[in-house]
């Protein structure tokens, strides 16, 4: 991801100005939520159970994020697909 992607993310999900936005937002937290499984599974095999639980709850949260922007996505994009038909029927 790039550096300009990374600042976007920091930002609330308010401020979403485009589906693209918010496929990308999702995608990166997605990302994020692998990662931080991948993190878990690593300190689980180890038996380290501290740092399992605390990377599974941090995937958790960047799961939900990219939940919360995936439907964001799709609400956008069916609000455009519904304004192109309303124009469409002018």
């Amino acid at each position: 991801m790039s550096e300009k992607h990374n600042e976007a993310s920091e930002h609330d999900h308010e401020f979403l100005v485009s589906a693209s936005h918010a496929h990308r937002e999702a995608a990166h937290h997605f990302e994020l939520a692998a990662k931080h499984h991948l993190l878990a599974a690593d300190a689980d095999e180890k038996d380290d159970i501290e740092t399992a639980a605390h990377q599974a709850y941090i995937a958790y949260g960047h799961a939900l994020h990219g939940k919360l922007f995936a439907e964001e996505a799709a609400c956008e994009q069916i609000a455009a697909d519904q304004d192109d038909e309303d124009h469409a029927n002018e």
